[in-house]
């Protein structure tokens, strides 16, 4: 499959790609063995959680490292999946969901 959706880009001959959704890096590792060696995959995840960091930093914001800290989620969808779901890959520091109340 992921040589499939992933053959257009292949065409293309790109040298980068941006993995732009939540799901992606859960598949890095067959998109990298799809698109080869030669390509680099950024995701855009990571990338922003760093220029967060640095800008809550630099403006004085960034957490005590002597305090606990606090771990909130929310969800757009049925938030008993999606916390079933953040629970295995997550852990047990997800111990409820909020719901954000977005209707699909």
């Amino acid at each position: 499959m992921a040589r499939e959706y992933l053959a257009p880009l292949q065409a293309a001959d790109v040298d980068t790609l941006i993995l732009g959704c939540t799901h992606y890096p859960m598949l890095a590792g067959a998109i990298g063995y799809v698109m080869g060696p030669d390509v680099t995959l950024v995701d855009s995840a990571t990338e922003t959680a760093i220029d967060v960091f640095r800008s809550l930093t630099r403006h004085g914001l960034a957490r005590d490292t002597g305090s606990l800290a606090e771990h909130r989620f929310s969800a757009t969808g049925e938030t008993a999946r999606f916390e079933a779901l953040a629970q295995r890959f997550l852990g047990p520091v997800v111990t409820s969901v909020d719901s954000l109340g977005v209707t699909r």
